[in-house]
């Protein structure tokens, strides 16, 4: 089926954003497009363009926006897939947009979220000490696939360590609970230890040891 196509009558520069155009077809105003889109499509005054082609630059001219969105946000700190994916649905682009830009720029390795995981849990360690429960749900709420959690997890989340962040971080709470008696202690130690999402044989295990010293 024949297209039927339109005239550019005039490209104009934004003038609160000069890396963009304003386009006009035959006579008015339709859409803004970027510097780039535009060369690469070769608009000029005067030339005619059929729909399909304006479907595909405006398309190209949305990619382009959300690749520029997401390394800003890269900018800033890593994001998994997921998060990547949900801030440019909020955004509003389209899937096949966001699709194609989380695509492309996990190409290039901006977007990894094995890398993403391990980042996640060494800073856990060094900052905020959490124990392999909580860490494995807030990597699955990250969208991190269970296989990649595993994996991260069994290499850096040994037990020994668990233990000896459960007993570091129940000393420190214990400075908290010296009025308390010891029940009252016991009690308030594992629910703090369950909350860090250590698992329970490591909780009995610390709980034990911090009481006993007290």
């Amino acid at each position: 089926m024949y297209a039927m196509k339109q005239q550019i009558t005039d490209l104009k520069s934004q003038q609160k954003h000069p890396s963009r155009l304003s386009i006009y077809l035959d006579g008015k105003y339709y859409c803004g497009i970027s510097e780039e889109v535009a060369l690469k499509y070769k608009l000029k005054k005067g030339m005619e363009i059929d729909e399909n082609s304006l479907k595909d630059m405006i398309h190209d001219d949305e990619l382009q926006k959300a690749k520029k969105y997401v390394y800003n946000l890269l900018s800033r700190r890593m994001y998994s897939s997921k998060e990547v994916r949900d801030k440019l649905n909020e955004q509003g682009y389209t899937d096949d947009v966001i699709d194609q830009a989380i695509s492309i720029i996990e190409g290039y390795g901006y977007i990894d979220d094995k890398t993403f995981a391990e980042e996640w849990v060494l800073s856990r360690k060094h900052n905020k000490p959490k124990g392999r429960i909580v860490l494995r749900r807030e990597l699955a709420q990250k969208g991190i696939d269970e296989e990649i959690i595993g994996g991260i997890l069994e290499e850096f989340v040994d037990d020994s360590n668990q233990l000896d962040t459960a007993i570091e971080l129940a000393q420190k709470k214990m400075r908290t609970y010296k009025n308390d008696d010891k029940i009252s202690a016991r009690r308030k130690l594992q629910s703090f230890l369950v909350r860090r999402g250590f698992d329970f044989d490591t909780i009995r295990k610390v709980v034990d040891k911090v009481l006993n010293e007290e």
